[in-house]
């Protein structure tokens, strides 16, 4: 491709000293060329999937770009329903798009401000039109194409819906009924859809579990008047990440003491989030500030905070580099009046400094101190020059003395907008900011240059979505910075966002190898069940297939087709089943390749009653999922099968079920003691006795078992099975 507004945007980008990056350009030009492509059926979405601030954004402005030298006349971008947000992305988009703005070839608007356009605008600018998650915003954005200016819907329209499985997916039950109704802002999103004659749609998001968890169609009866349009991605495209990231590998990856990442995560007394989470003058007593138990850790986090940022900037000073401001985050609860006493407390901890520097008492100099020995570790172990003491607490001194450390509460909406600098994200008054929050704090809203984050959410179920979203302590940062940079949460949070970081990673690891080749997603999740991919009303509508270690897939309410077609069938499975495996009481490893072309045969040889199926491409991806990412790097591409013939299983059972246990009890049990990472392919050989309810010819069963050692993973299936879950 070789269109005017994506290199002219390149080489804007590159003159700011920001340049594209060959991994970049490359998947700006794999997004358009699939959105344009005949496999997103028209109407499913593609995805473009990155971390937590590693860049989204602007990758999908560049896909906007290319998009319109390729023949696209308009551009919608759905936002999260925040004005902070939507002002954030109108600012960046009219920043970014400035040359062509300047030039009359492009506009971009709020939905909200949008004039009434003439034909001239319409027929001779490319359009962007900026739109909050929001009922007002929405029922605007419909009207604008669906009455004002009908002319728009049948030019070639792109929708971005950024953080996509925020607001764009929920659905729930009428109240007293099992019918299915969807959110009022999906529901819009729909229905724009539908008004457009020739629509693409890329969700963009580092949060996509409940998108992939989606069916590939809704089902509908001849009574509803509406239809759901298809969420689950068609395709999904990796947004490169960057040198300058920190992300989950550094906080939670395996580091010893010679790397500045082990030294990230102090850990936080349950006690201590009790005492935190709302006023108690019994818990916490304002002359204690700087003695209490109960605020050790907050305390000694909001200390070391302004030493780190007194650090750095004396490492700027010393390196002649601009000096700059910094921020910590306390987030740990999400109702406005803990984030009033957290406020409060953290307000007397720096009034209690202030008044112990300026006293001379000793406590000021133990409780600094404490903080340079902390954070010298770290610096010591990158390698990076380390201030002298006595010049940085000097410069603690004055922050406190000064009141250069500031607390702000962001807990609204009109919070947030007092407090956003010209580019949208969080101003820093001075060199020590304190944000002070709930919700408000993640997604998207951007706060520089954080170098501490004291996080306190626990709830018993752990939606892996949110959880990662409130991780703002990945983004962009100097190594200099992570060097200084604290992570204060407890052990229990800890785990179980190592847990979240894991899953996520095993994610992107399956999409960087392919493993998802066949749209079928697994989702990874942990034994306990604390950690849960998303709300559970954002999947209400899918067929969620759970995947334990050592549980089955296998088709249940068949009939083998008629003796003449199944006899050619199996002498072809015959063929690809090693002969050592046959009537052996030991499986045997076999290839991964072999294992698929085998179920590809099978699936011909099977006829289901209605009611009953079975998705035998999810059973194919199960088998390479396995096999070539979660197995260990000397297995990948193996498998086991195992293949005893002369079993007699009844088609029924007496009860009138259809049999669904063709393995038995002991084979499962003893496949548990194979040890290792790899799947087992159970061909179970059928007589087929018309006694039995067969069609009087031999045929294989197939039962695909996962690892023992595999962790949990689910994946929603793309036909209806009435089976239940017991076997899987």
């Amino acid at each position: 491709m070789n269109g005017d507004f994506y290199n002219r945007l390149k080489a804007s980008r590159a003159a700011v000293g920001s340049p594209e990056g060959l991994e970049l350009e490359e998947c700006v030009l794999r997004t358009v060329t699939a959105l344009q492509s005949s496999h997103t059926d028209g109407n499913r979405p593609g995805m473009l999937l990155g971390k937590i601030q590693s860049g989204k954004t602007r990758a999908f402005l560049g896909v906007i770009a290319a998009a319109f030298d390729e023949g696209f006349d308009v551009a919608v971008v759905l936002t999260k329903g925040t004005k902070t947000l939507a002002q954030q992305t109108v600012n960046r988009i009219a920043n970014e798009y400035r040359e062509f703005r300047d030039a009359e070839e492009m506009a971009v608007y709020d939905i909200m401000t949008v004039p009434n356009l003439t034909s001239w605008e319409i027929d001779n600018h490319k359009l962007i039109f900026v739109a909050k998650k929001e009922a007002n915003n929405m029922r605007r954005l419909v009207n604008l194409f669906s009455e004002t200016h009908r002319a728009l819907a049948g030019k070639r329209v792109l929708i971005v819906d950024d953080e996509a499985d925020f607001a764009s997916i929920r659905f729930s039950k009428k109240k007293g009924t099992k019918e299915i109704e969807q959110g009022r802002i999906a529901d819009r999103i729909d229905e724009l859809r539908r008004e457009l004659t020739n629509p693409a749609v890329l969700q963009v998001t580092a949060t996509p579990y409940s998108l992939y968890l989606q069916p590939e169609e809704y089902e509908t009866t001849p009574d509803q008047n509406f239809r759901f349009e298809p969420k689950r991605p068609a395709f999904t495209q990796l947004v490169p990440i960057h040198g300058g990231y920190v992300g989950g590998d550094h906080y939670f990856g395996d580091h010893d003491e010679s790397h500045p990442e082990f030294y990230l995560w102090h850990p936080v007394a349950e006690d201590e989030l009790t005492a935190l989470k709302k006023e108690d003058r019994r818990r916490v007593r304002s002359d204690e500030a700087l003695t209490s138990k109960r605020t050790e850790t907050l305390r000694h986090a909001l200390v070391t905070f302004v030493t780190a940022a007194s650090i750095r900037r004396l490492q700027q000073r010393q390196t002649g580099k601009k000096l700059q401001r910094y921020s910590m985050i306390v987030h740990v609860e999400t109702a406005r009046a803990s984030h009033a006493w957290q406020h409060t407390v953290a307000q007397e901890i720096i009034s209690g400094m202030s008044k112990a520097a300026m006293a001379g008492d000793p406590t000021f100099g133990e409780l600094v101190r404490r903080s340079i020995d902390d954070l010298e570790r770290s610096i010591s172990a990158g390698n990076y020059n380390m201030p002298d003491h006595d010049a940085i607490a000097g410069l603690v001194k004055d922050a406190f003395v000064k009141s250069g450390v500031v607390t702000e509460k962001v807990n609204s909406d009109n919070d947030v907008q007092a407090l956003l600098d010209e580019n949208a994200e969080l101003r820093l008054r001075t060199p020590f900011n304190v944000f002070i929050g709930g919700q408000i704090l993640d997604r998207g809203i951007t706060v520089p240059n954080l170098l501490g984050f004291f996080y306190g959410r626990s709830p018993k179920k752990m939606q892996q979505d949110t959880v990662l979203q409130h991780a703002r302590m990945y983004g962009n940062r100097p190594r200099e910075d992570l060097a200084v940079s604290r992570f204060y949460t407890t052990a229990g949070n800890y785990n179980a966002l190592k847990s979240v970081h894991e899953f996520d990673s095993a994610l992107r690891h399956a999409f960087e190898t392919g493993a998802h080749d066949r749209g079928v997603a697994f989702v990874m999740r942990d034994l306990s069940n604390r950690v849960i991919p998303c709300a559970p009303s954002k999947i209400l509508v899918s067929d969620i297939v759970s995947l334990r270690p050592n549980g089955a897939l296998l088709p249940v309410g068949f009939q083998t087709k008629a003796k003449t077609s199944l006899v050619k069938i199996m002498s072809k499975v015959d063929a690809l089943v090693p002969a050592d495996a046959v009537d052996s009481n030991q499986p045997i490893k076999f290839k991964c390749k072999t294992a698929v072309q085998i179920l590809d045969l099978i699936e011909e040889a099977f006829e289901f009653e209605d009611g009953y199926s079975f998705d035998w491409e999810a059973c194919r991806a199960a088998v390479e999922y396995f096999s070539k990412i979660v197995s260990p790097a000397g297995e990948r591409g193996d498998c086991w099968i195992i293949a005893p013939k002369g079993r007699t299983i009844a088609r029924r059972r007496a009860s009138g079920r259809y049999s669904d246990a063709p393995l038995s009890y002991q084979e499962r049990a003893a496949f548990r003691s194979l040890g290792g990472g790899l799947p087992i392919l159970a061909l179970l050989g059928q007589e087929g006795r018309v006694e039995d309810g067969w069609r009087d010819c031999p045929f294989w069963w197939p039962v695909l078992v996962s690892p023992a050692q595999a962790a949990p993973s689910i994946f929603a299936s793309s036909v209806r099975d009435s089976s239940t879950d017991d076997e899987k």
